[in-house]
């Protein structure tokens, strides 16, 4: 499997892109990084994007593509997911 890194403090992304992610994420709530989601909280979806677009220290790291799943975070729930993905 091939990675491609991209550090979002000097690569932020678009507004086009936050929502993109969100959409597979299952919101872009999803996207806000857990300490951030208290202060967050309280911004419309719209303002969301914006404000993540922005603010790329906001955005839950590290977000993994494979391809058929977008995962955010390194919960123990993401390691599982990505160790079934690379058995594959």
């Amino acid at each position: 499997m091939q990675a491609e890194v991209r550090e979002l403090v000097k690569k932020p992304l678009s507004e086009a892109e936050v929502r993109a992610l969100a959409a597979r994420m299952g919101g872009v709530r999803e996207l806000i990084a857990p300490k951030r989601k208290g202060e967050l909280g309280s911004l419309g979806e719209e303002e969301l994007v914006k404000h993540l677009a922005a603010n790329p220290n906001h955005v839950r790291r590290p977000l993994i593509d494979t391809g058929s799943q977008l995962l955010g975070g390194f919960t123990a729930e993401v390691r599982a997911a990505l160790e079934k993905h690379l058995k594959k």
